[in-house]
């Protein structure tokens, strides 16, 4: 286990990719919940009604898609990250030989 943490500290140094991407995947999610939350505000003053049904139709469109876009943010920033540890570990000589 002590060489696990051992390597992979040496791999994030020589490649910040790593945790950049997911840094970004963060940050990419946050901007897409303040933008779904200013689209959403719009909407309802646009609607300008109270009635909970159709405000509740109206909003969960935009609610389901601005989820998967997040979704998928993660899953590529993760991929990402996977990817650039993979290729720098083996760039270190770090893999395991079977």
């Amino acid at each position: 286990m002590k060489d696990f943490f051992l390597n992979f500290t040496r791999i994030i140094e020589h490649n910040p990719k790593i945790y950049w991407s997911i840094i970004v995947g963060i940050v990419l999610c946050l901007v897409l919940f303040i933008v779904e939350v200013i689209q959403i505000q719009n909407l309802i003053a646009q609607l300008n009604t109270h009635d909970q049904v159709i405000l509740k139709n109206a909003i969960e469109p935009l609610t389901q898609k601005y989820k998967w876009a997040r979704v998928l943010i993660i899953i590529m920033a993760v991929f990402i990250a996977n990817y650039e540890y993979l290729k720098t570990k083996k760039k270190l000589g770090l893999t395991q030989s079977k």
